[in-house]
């Protein structure tokens, strides 16, 4: 039989410092070494692990956000080549007078590319501009790789698309928060956000990689509960704790992903969709 595709994936669950940004470098950087030494060829880090997350002001965003030659995507990119991985972080993108919400998909080759939070929550629309990338989808080389970040995995339509273009495996640097809900975490140690991978992970049957972070800043909990999870929505690793760092490092089989996605002998996820139905999505009947 021939070799299976297999790809070892780690989401780093840990806390950042909103305006540290040599303090992140460094903290990343222990993180990304630690998941390489595990084995990990994709590493997945926090949401805005460059930044921190809760800015007062537009000045100190300002401060905080970087180009994408800058200092922390370069030493990103110095890091991928030296340790032969690939790596999605998140980072508060400087594009002349707009500022992003965005992730870095980077290889040993370089940037391949860098993913714009289509969908900002709260307090982010204070200090972002609404992404305008499109939703991504990157071949690194092991797998088709697409990338969400946080409150993108509620609208059903963004992990669509990366299905519909080809997306294995969707990495989401994340992150989730408790102050809106209570628990935050429930009985069995899940958050909402696991609840919100395994949807997307079974309804496009892809493996969803989830890193998120913890703690506490400026009176904003952080629910950690990082996981992994497979085409069908078992959940492969995590979720993590809610409130301690955790590397979760999992093996991708990723032959599954079209074997799931043939449910039966006569459906198929992506080929029994009715376009013609969908209308109004586009249009805004659908209200």
């Amino acid at each position: 039989m021939p070799p299976t595709r297999q790809l070892l994936a780690a989401a780093c669950q840990y806390a950042p410092s909103v305006g540290d940004l040599p303090g992140n470098r460094l903290l990343a950087e222990r993180w990304i070494r630690r998941a390489a030494a595990a084995g990990a060829r994709l590493v997945v880090l926090p949401e805005l692990a460059a930044s921190g997350y809760t800015f007062q002001s537009q000045e100190e965003a300002a401060a905080c956000a970087e180009g994408r030659d800058g200092p922390t995507v370069s030493g990103w990119v110095a890091l991928c080549r030296e340790l032969d991985v690939h790596l999605v972080a998140g980072f508060a993108e400087a594009d002349g007078d707009q500022r992003f919400n965005s992730a870095a998909v980077v290889g040993p080759t370089g940037l391949l590319g860098v993913y714009r939070k289509a969908h900002l929550f709260n307090d982010e629309k204070s200090f972002f501009s609404p992404g305008d990338s499109g939703f991504l989808v990157f071949d690194i080389g092991h797998c088709r790789l697409g990338v969400l970040i946080c409150y993108d995995l509620w609208f059903p339509e963004a992990a669509r698309v990366l299905a519909l273009r080809g997306a294995e495996v969707v990495a989401v640097p994340t992150n989730w928060v408790a102050n809106f809900r209570s628990p935050a975490v429930d009985g069995r140690g899940w958050t909402m956000g696991d609840y919100a991978s395994v949807g997307v992970a079974t309804q496009n049957q892809v493996f969803v990689v989830a890193a998120d972070r913890i703690g506490s800043e400026r009176g904003v909990d952080f629910v950690g509960c990082s996981c992994a999870v497979a085409p069908n929505g078992a959940m492969l690793a995590g979720p993590a704790a809610a409130a301690d760092e955790q590397l979760l490092v999992v093996e991708l089989n990723l032959e599954w992903v079209a074997r799931a996605r043939q449910r039966t002998p006569r459906n198929h996820t992506l080929e029994d969709r009715r376009p013609e139905l969908y209308a109004p999505l586009l249009d805004g009947q659908g209200r």
